[in-house]
């Protein structure tokens, strides 16, 4: 049983010890956590860290529970960066594990740790050891260790662990499989600190966040003292409204209705292929375009998901290689505009010689693929432009009734089918892999599916090349149909 933090039994046990009064005050001083922040931490414009009056709390807690449901950008990150730095210090020969589902979520977090470490002369002289691969390992001169890592398929990077210390940022991610890991890596009498913004599903992190046992902090995005009426206002557009579920989720950091995961993250990650060759670039607008070459010859298929001020813009490029659907080629654009988004779709068709483009038509989409289709006669066959909200014909049911789909519905579908099958090969890709984890949708009233609105563009741009694929190959019976896409 771990003895609980006491300020007052701490001074008089030094005072028995023999310690003088200066001694005293500054042992006791290095415990407190805002306290080390301020004397060895610097904030990003270089001036000594100083906590926010909402922060102080969870900041010097010792609970062996703890578990954050916030907003965004509310410091969560700053407040595992100053603890894992004070347990640096202050816990020698013990472990500490921070831990996350997605590699794109560890990264930036433990390179900023790394900087802090590096960059604090007090601190840098105790960092003997220094590992990035193929996971995070700190080893510091007074015998504390500090791990980095991803969960991986079924939380099996926590295997083999045993720290006295757990932290999990963006636990709303976390799988099920993952947790159960995660529990099993922890010491008896260890602490474990879980941080995460709600996202509508009722899984462990939920869980966690209604047990009374567990110390709870909700921080909405409106405690950070830069939150601004423009800035609510412009989120509030962003997510439909403050009564959506991104709002809720994102910016009051409560959890909402209850919404679903659309994809199963351990099918996906199952379909990942580390050894798999395929380009990610990214561009600007100016920036050139350079392709991998030569192409070797196939069947390959775009999937376009466009955007310019707001939003990125994400290409993908799929080679059929039966029984699979390869991902050859990523192209991530920021604010390029729509005409050069058109030349470079162009470009990539010169290089691939490709079969169909399937492209998301939803706002400056359908320009670009009336554009497009207006070059020529093979360009009318090989673009399709998908209307996510509207219903498509597909082929008729096998008592000859008509079949009739809601589109984006369907694509998603296509893919979890691929997945389930193993018959679609993705590359190691942070920025997909966070965003399938995420993604999640709810009911509505009418009983129909709603996904929800936010980071997935990736997503859009995959479920555009494999519905272009499905139409190029399926029974040439059923060819004639097309596809009608209508409104509701």
């Amino acid at each position: 049983m771990t003895t609980p933090w006491n300020k007052r039994r701490a001074r008089n046990r030094l005072k028995r010890q023999g310690l003088d009064p200066a001694s005293v005050r500054a042992w006791l001083g290095l415990h407190e956590r805002a306290w080390f922040a301020h004397r060895f931490l610097k904030d990003p414009k270089g001036r000594p860290w100083t906590a926010r009056d909402y922060q102080a709390a969870s900041l010097e807690s010792h609970a062996l529970r703890k578990v954050h449901c916030d907003g965004r950008d509310v410091g969560k990150t700053s407040e595992i960066e100053i603890v894992a730095a004070w347990a640096a210090v202050v816990r020698p020969d013990t472990e500490l594990l921070i831990a996350t589902q997605c590699e794109n979520h560890l990264f930036p977090l433990m390179h900023r740790l790394v900087r802090r470490f590096q960059s604090a002369p007090e601190l840098a002289p105790d960092l003997v050891e220094l590992k990035r691969s193929p996971s995070w390992f700190l080893r510091f001169s007074n015998g504390f260790l500090l791990w980095g890592r991803i969960a991986g398929p079924h939380g099996m990077n926590f295997q083999g662990l045993h720290v006295d210390w757990q932290i999990v940022d963006e636990a709303q991610e976390m799988t099920e499989p993952a947790w159960a890991e995660l529990y099993q890596a922890l010491n008896g009498g260890g602490r474990r600190w879980v941080y995460g913004v709600p996202n509508g599903l009722r899984n462990s992190f939920y869980r966690m966040t209604r047990m009374p046992e567990v110390e709870q902090y909700n921080w909405p995005s409106s405690f950070n003292p830069e939150f601004s009426p423009h800035k609510d206002a412009e989120l509030a557009l962003l997510y439909g409204g403050r009564d959506s579920p991104g709002y809720i989720h994102r910016v009051l950091g409560q959890h909402g209705s209850p919404a679903h995961a659309v994809f199963n993250l351990d099918d996906y990650l199952d379909c990942v292929d580390d050894g798999l060759d395929a380009a990610d670039i990214r561009l600007e607008e100016g920036d050139a375009l350079d392709l991998p070459g030569p192409v070797p010859p196939g069947a390959y298929y775009l999937g376009c998901d466009l955007g310019y001020a707001r939003d990125p813009s994400e290409f993908v490029v799929f080679r059929s290689a039966p029984p699979h659907l390869v991902n050859v080629l990523r192209v991530h654009l920021r604010g390029v505009n729509y005409a050069r988004q058109q030349a470079l779709i162009e470009a990539i068709d010169r290089a691939y010689r490709l079969r169909r483009i399937g492209i998301d038509c939803g706002n400056s989409g359908r320009a670009v693929a009336h554009n497009l289709m207006a070059i020529g006669p093979d360009w009318c066959e090989k673009v399709r432009a998908f209307e996510f909200g509207a219903a498509i014909d597909l082929d008729p049911l096998p008592d000859g009734r008509p079949q009739r789909r809601q589109t984006k519905q369907f694509m998603t579908e296509l893919i979890e089918r691929a997945m389930a099958d193993r018959a679609i090969v993705f590359p190691r890709l942070p920025d997909r892999e966070s965003q399938y984890a995420s993604h999640t949708y709810s009911i509505g009233t009418a009983g129909q599916i709603v996904y929800e609105k936010g980071n997935d563009h990736l997503i859009d741009a995959d479920r555009c090349a494999v519905l272009a694929h499905y139409l190029d190959v399926r029974e040439p019976a059923a060819a004639f149909l097309g596809v009608r896409v209508e409104p509701f």
